[in-house]
């Protein structure tokens, strides 16, 4: 049929540019210290516009999601590091997902916020198993799989302290 398809989607600057700011959170990547800490507080606000249940937490997880493999790509590709760390779209997932269906409040917040950063910081299990992997989706999924855990333990915790 004719020449290859070129993709100019992806090598437009301006969609490049906008992935890597969405990549690092805005910015939040770029702190200096513990710049997965800042992502997860990027998400916080996230979590306070959704409520963390009905149609509007879930597009907005189901956007953060869509977004958060290319712009991990992007990033990865822009720096050359295979899990940079700056790149926090994926704290930012991984805490929306483990603010599903937790309604927002001063308890939850601090509760999960911790449990989210624990599970993020010390991967066992199914994160352990996605971190030791390469590539963007696996950046990405051992964030969602902390948030997973953190979510359950959440849960459990609520449920044995009432």
């Amino acid at each position: 049929m004719g020449a290859a398809q070129v993709n100019r989607f992806r090598e437009n600057r301006w969609v490049r540019g906008g992935l890597r700011a969405i990549a690092t959170g805005f910015g939040a990547g770029r702190f200096p210290v513990a710049p997965g800490t800042a992502g997860t507080l990027v998400a916080l606000p996230l979590w306070y516009w959704s409520g963390g249940w009905g149609v509007r937490h879930l597009l907005l997880l189901c956007a953060v999601l869509l977004v958060s493999v290319p712009a991990a790509r992007e990033e990865m590709a822009a720096t050359g590091s295979p899990d940079p760390g700056s790149v926090v779209i994926d704290e930012i997932a991984g805490m929306l997902l483990a603010a599903t269906g937790i309604p927002w409040g001063a308890r939850p917040v601090l509760l999960l916020f911790l449990l989210f950063r624990g599970f993020d910081v010390f991967k066992f299990g199914p994160a352990a198993w996605l971190n030791a992997r390469r590539g963007p989706v696996y950046v990405v999924a051992d964030d969602l799989a902390a948030g997973v855990c953190a979510g359950l333990a959440y849960r459990g915790i609520t449920w044995l302290t009432g």
